[in-house]
């Protein structure tokens, strides 16, 4: 039963074809192909290092120019400044829908002096939620920049001044309290 014939030399013996004949490459070219063939799993760990190189070296640039960027923290009472237009509002004595329309406006501006300060770096706290410290006020700014971005107020609505005695009082009462003193 068993077959002694010679196979012919492209045959196996289950009938499976040998694999193709391999295509002439070049000397250089086969060296090559030999070459990245046999090291395949270093070319690759190279690149990968190289990536994670580069990658570290673009972090750390990064890192050092957020450490170099000055930030610096204020305070700003926009309570303040928001009351301050609506009582100038009231007693101006406009219609509701010009008062109405003027809030909006201020409100925008206010919006506007707050994020340009923002993009510059600095840190903006409501003035209230300063505890202690020595954190600049900026709140004069903000109002200046505010009054100065929007037409004239009409009537009685005037740019509120900043240091009026009345104003001063009302803030020390609002920060303070006013059960500090009995008056006696």
């Amino acid at each position: 039963m068993h077959d002694d014939t010679p196979q012919p030399q492209g045959e196996l013996p289950l009938g499976l074809d040998t694999a193709p004949p391999a295509v002439a490459v070049p000397g250089k070219s086969r060296r090559l192909l030999t070459f990245l063939a046999g090291n395949r799993r270093q070319i690759l760990a190279m690149g990968l290092t190289g990536a994670c190189l580069l990658w570290g070296s673009w972090t750390t640039h990064k890192l050092l120019g957020l450490e170099q960027r000055v930030t610096t923290i204020r305070k700003v009472a926009l309570a303040d400044l928001v009351r301050e237009y609506v009582q100038a509002e009231a007693r101006s004595g406009a219609a509701p829908d010009q008062i109405t329309a003027e809030t909006g406006a201020y409100l925008k501006a206010l919006n506007l002096a707050v994020a340009r300060h923002a993009a510059q770096g600095e840190v903006l706290l409501l003035s209230n939620a300063v505890v202690a410290g020595d954190v600049p006020d900026i709140t004069a700014t903000i109002r200046d920049e505010t009054y100065a971005s929007l037409a004239k107020p009409q009537g009685s609505a005037a740019v509120p001044s900043p240091a009026s005695p009345s104003t001063q009082m009302q803030q020390f009462f609002d920060a303070k309290g006013a059960d500090h003193g009995s008056g006696k």
